[in-house]
Formats: C-alpha cells, structure tokens, sequence
C-alpha cells in the first residue's frame, strides 16, 4: 500500500519564518521537533494530524514552479482554511463544479502554488463558477 509521507518545497533562504507561518497559522500544521544532527543539517520539517508532513529547503536559486503545485483536502475544515487566508490577507481564488469538492488555489509566501480541497460536491450541485477573491 502507497502511504504519502511528505513532500519538500523549495523557499528563499530568507524566507523559512514566513513559509512556517503559512504552514501553521493558516494550513494548521506543527513543527515537527528534529534531532541536533536534523537540526545542523536545516532540517525545517511540518506535520499535519493525517502524519503526512511538508519539508522546507532553503533554496539561494529559489523559482516558484508555473504550474506545480501541493494538494491537500481539507474537507470540512475548508471553511476555517478560507478564513484564514481572508485573515492572512492572502489572496486566493474559489472553484466549485458539479460532482467535484470546493477548491481554494493560493500561492505561499515563497511562491508555491498550492491546491486547498474541500469535502466532495454532490453531481447535482447547482454551483459552477471560479470566483477570484482578493485580500
């Protein structure tokens, strides 16, 4: 059985404090507590309560992917994840389509793209529209 463990995005060396803030005051991730030896190698790991993690590698050569991106469901908690961002004053934009979950589409403080999934749409939903929410 695949198990997703983490995924490691690049960020601008002098852009770790605010992509960990990004990950645990808006996306509610932790800080995941490292060995001395981690510690010296720059290990800036986070964990959410599913055990999957994000890893941040500072990056002097740091360039945001045009279309890469990290997905994650959220599903009811979806709401919250977009008062957060309101909050943040991240700009985001909002999709739903019949048959498919609500999705929110950010870019992080160093630039990554990011997909926010919400709980699954019924087929018979009535919404089909992309709203482009700035904060």
């Amino acid at each position: 059985m695949v198990d997703f463990h983490h995924a490691n995005l690049g960020v601008p060396v002098d852009g770790v404090d605010a992509e960990a803030a990004f990950l645990i005051d808006v996306l509610g991730y932790r800080r995941v507590s490292v060995d001395e030896q981690l510690q010296r190698m720059g290990a800036n790991w986070f964990e959410a309560d599913d055990g999957s993690q994000i890893h941040l590698s500072p990056d002097p050569d740091h360039r945001p992917a045009a279309r890469a991106h990290v997905a994650v469901a959220f599903g009811s908690e979806l709401d919250e994840i977009e008062r957060r961002l309101q909050k943040s004053e991240i700009a985001f934009d909002s999709s739903q389509r019949p048959g498919f979950p609500r999705v929110l589409f950010c870019q992080d403080p160093a630039g990554n793209r990011w997909e926010l999934r919400g709980d699954q749409g019924s087929k018979t939903d009535s919404i089909n529209k992309t709203d482009s929410i700035k904060a």
